[in-house]
């Protein structure tokens, strides 16, 4: 079975239609879909979405364009969410630099806390890095332990940062549906990324893969993209999913 790790199924274009969706998700060979919020109003929308829905499970925190619009309040407040029994990471954090949205000293504060947070809570941490990896992975060595794992979501970094983040023992990397289109030109990182330490998302309702780009993405669509990835690192399709399958529940111990 498979699950997708990162799928942001309370956008309004989702949301109202999210029975038909988690349908077809299920219909594909999707067990578990793993919402991760951007801020309190949405951790709490997640949690409320996962009382009601077997599949869906919850990642708490505050993402890094979100961080202007919060203040440490929220991350207080989202701590109080995290003994949840279907809290099963801290995030969407981490860095975004592409964006103008929030300062960087915001945005560092932000990561270290929910960085604090994960540890605490002995809970991986989901991290967002857009143009921004060598300062995610020197954070994450500042404050790496051996309580301490996560996922880099949407890795779009190079063969040299792919092998600072393998470096650490417990993290593992994602790619989402932008690895079939026909511009994307980092296949090597792929081959270069073990099986053994990827995992599955879609973000949705972000990055629909070949055949559906334009789109809005939703969970099903992620057979697409593991296809990809077999194709790529020439492997066997069910093959895959076991490693992937072990990696999922070696990170996400909560599932």
């Amino acid at each position: 079975m498979i699950t997708d790790t990162h799928a942001h199924l309370y956008y309004p274009e989702l949301l109202q239609n999210l029975d038909e969706i988690l349908y077809r998700a299920e219909d594909k060979g999707i067990e578990k879909i793993i919402v991760p919020a951007v801020d309190l109003e949405t951790s709490r929308q997640i949690i409320s979405l996962s009382e009601k829905h077997d599949m869906i499970y919850c990642a708490l925190g505050v993402h890094p364009c979100d961080a202007a619009k919060n203040d440490l309040n929220s991350i207080d407040e989202i701590e109080k969410l995290l003994s949840h029994e279907k809290a099963v990471a801290v995030g969407e954090t981490g860095l975004d630099y592409y964006w103008d949205i929030s300062s960087k000293d915001k945005q560092l504060e932000f990561f270290r806390l929910q960085i604090e947070l994960a540890k605490a809570y002995e809970l991986p941490v989901i991290i967002h890095t857009r143009n921004s990896v060598d300062d995610a992975v020197r954070i994450i060595r500042e404050n790496y332990s051996e309580k301490l794992k996560g996922q880099f979501h949407c890795f779009s970094g190079t063969k040299d940062q792919l092998s600072e983040v393998l470096n650490f023992e417990s993290f593992y990397v994602s790619f989402c549906g932008n690895i079939t289109y026909k511009n994307y030109s980092d296949i090597e990182i792929i081959l270069d990324c073990p099986a053994e330490r990827m995992l599955t998302e879609t973000d949705s309702p972000f990055l629909p893969p070949v055949p559906f780009r334009g789109k809005k993405n939703e969970p099903s669509y992620i057979v697409h993209t593991i296809e990809k990835i077999c194709m790529i690192k020439k492997t066997d399709y069910i093959s895959f999913l076991d490693t992937i399958n072990s990696n999922v529940h070696r990170i996400f111990s909560k599932l």
